[in-house]
């Protein structure tokens, strides 16, 4: 009787989880469709507005400055588009402890990737944008551009920091699935 009723619990126990762990990656999913939907759309508005732009002083009131935004546009699509991609793509196990090792590993390698490209994008924001303007790396030791690079940094960390919050919470919910069916 009792080997029947554990036996009953841990296959509840065990389509919970995974039901649970569909719908954490139907959240991911859907959350860089999202991402990737109000990027297209901004990039559309970008281009319809910009003409209307260009004629006052506004940003980015050249081609050259419409050039840089569409660069940046297209590198953050690019990098959403691989992170979507490599969760369709994703091969989950049908055996649920390998299942719930195989997302802790995609969220410890995906928090590592959001990290860096994070630090990449906001001191080469700054970097891409001399070159752009033909200044090279001439100037880099003035006041200003130090401030800009404090700013960048300071901007870096605040995204570094949401970044990590918000995979930690989903690397802790992972480890607590996998404690419990460990324990069960």
């Amino acid at each position: 009787m009792y080997t029947q009723l554990h036996l009953k619990d841990m296959s509840a126990l065990e389509q919970m989880l995974t039901g649970k762990t569909f719908d954490l990656i139907a959240s991911l999913r859907r959350k860089y469709e999202k991402i990737i939907t109000m990027m297209l759309i901004s990039m559309f508005l970008m281009v319809i507005i910009f003409p209307m732009l260009s004629d006052g002083f506004t940003y980015p009131g050249s081609i050259s400055g419409f050039t840089k935004c569409m660069f940046f546009y297209l590198l953050l699509l690019g990098f959403y588009w691989a992170k979507l991609r490599g969760i369709y793509y994703l091969d989950l196990s049908d055996f649920l402890k390998e299942r719930l090792e195989q997302l802790l590993t995609m969220s410890r390698r995906s928090l590592r990737i959001e990290v860096g490209f994070s630090v990449a994008f906001y001191v080469g924001l700054l970097t891409v944008g001399r070159f752009f303007y033909g200044k090279g790396l001439e100037g880099l030791a003035t006041t200003e551009m130090l401030l800009l690079f404090l700013l960048s940094f300071l901007f870096a960390g605040a995204m570094i920091f949401l970044i990590v919050r918000r995979h930690h919470r989903q690397i802790k919910e992972l480890k607590s699935y996998l404690k419990e069916y460990q324990q069960a």
